[in-house]
């Protein structure tokens, strides 16, 4: 009767079934991505520091529509108070991103294993830690360093890392007294011969004693690069939840960055006329010196025969290693866990300007 009433066979029968069967679940899998959350395209990022000319590839990315065009609206860029404020700030969520130096993050997260960071994109290829002498004072090497007073003292960068220069260098004999003051006093106590050195970020205390009146060529810098402590520096981080629900995201943030900071290596000029509208108050020829290290730091042999945030995996193993033995941590991190490309543009799209105008 049935078969009489629909007039077809029961192979066509079957058929119709089946299809009726994958058109549910076609309809399921319509409405379960219709119903899924969305991407949260609006972010906001925190500095490592005092807004500055250091920072010029993240507000070019904003005056320039960048993040815009990768559908990512950025609410601010907002001054940090050090690492580990950024850190934190990042970790609860307040901010989406943050730029922190790698080996910070990589203590943070041994600290905060419940909310660990991730970096998504190495602006600096190289640490900008170091020693900043007088030349005066006739510190040229680590080995000089021994029975130096330098400011600096236990919970900042350079004190609690400085046994990964003096091994590199081959001076772990070295006896220094650290100062401990707050960062605001570093340049002018060493101006005054209150200390021998200060152990900073050379793109922090070089324009620091320029803005006091030294002069740059009496200045004198023990670079951990220069002596084989090559650790990576600066990178954009986010938090690995954040990363994992919201990837089209990061990934535009990424881009955005890595655009400006093309931007900001072919014309640092017009970067710093950039700054200037954001801060009025700012001193060019400081600036400009600021900027020139930064980028420096930026645009090395390494990055401009592979292209920007290219890390590899030895120095990446290096930078961990080097953390782990200086903080004594108990479990070294898997580098997947420190640093993930994913996020990253193709290499080509990453290749710095040859020069900059």
């Amino acid at each position: 009767m049935k078969r009489a009433f629909i007039g077809l066979s029961d192979a066509i029968l079957e058929h119709l079934k089946k299809s009726a069967h994958y058109s549910v679940i076609l309809l399921f899998l319509i409405l379960s991505a219709t119903n899924a959350p969305a991407e949260s395209t609006n972010v906001k990022i925190m500095m490592d520091w005092v807004i500055g000319s250091t920072h010029a590839p993240f507000f070019i990315a904003q005056d320039k529509g960048y993040y815009r065009a990768n559908g990512v609206t950025v609410d601010s860029i907002d001054a940090g108070r050090g690492a580990t404020n950024v850190a934190v700030s990042v970790a609860g969520g307040v901010y989406q991103f943050g730029w922190v130096d790698l080996p910070s993050m990589i203590l943070f997260n041994a600290q905060n294993p419940a909310s660990p960071l991730i970096a998504v994109y190495m602006s600096f290829d190289e640490t900008p830690s170091c020693i900043v002498t007088l030349k005066s004072t006739g510190i040229k090497t680590p080995k000089d360093l021994d029975g130096k007073k330098l400011a600096g003292g236990p919970g900042t960068a350079i004190h609690d890392t400085i046994s990964v220069l003096l091994e590199a260098a081959g001076a772990q004999s070295a006896r220094i007294n650290w100062v401990a003051v707050s960062p605001q006093l570093f340049s002018p106590m060493l101006k005054r011969g209150e200390v021998d050195g200060i152990g900073a970020f050379d793109n922090a205390q070089v324009p620091a004693l320029i803005s006091l009146g030294v002069k740059r060529e009496d200045i004198g810098l023990i670079r951990y690069s220069d002596f084989g402590a090559n650790l990576y520096g600066l990178a954009l981080v986010t938090t690995k939840k954040f990363a994992d629900e919201n990837p089209n995201t990061v990934r535009g943030v990424v881009s955005a960055l890595n655009h400006g900071t093309k931007d900001a290596i072919a014309a640092p000029e017009e970067a710093l006329v950039l700054m200037k509208k954001y801060d009025p108050l700012m001193n060019l020829d400081i600036e400009r010196v600021r900027l020139e290290i930064a980028l420096g730091h930026t645009n090395t042999a390494h990055t401009a025969a592979h292209g920007l945030s290219s890390v590899t995996p030895e120095r990446l193993k290096k930078t961990i290693d080097a953390i782990v033995t200086a903080y004594k941590l108990q479990v070294s991190p898997s580098p997947a866990t420190v640093y993930t490309e994913a996020f990253l543009p193709p290499a080509t799209e990453r290749m710095p300007p040859k020069s900059a105008r």
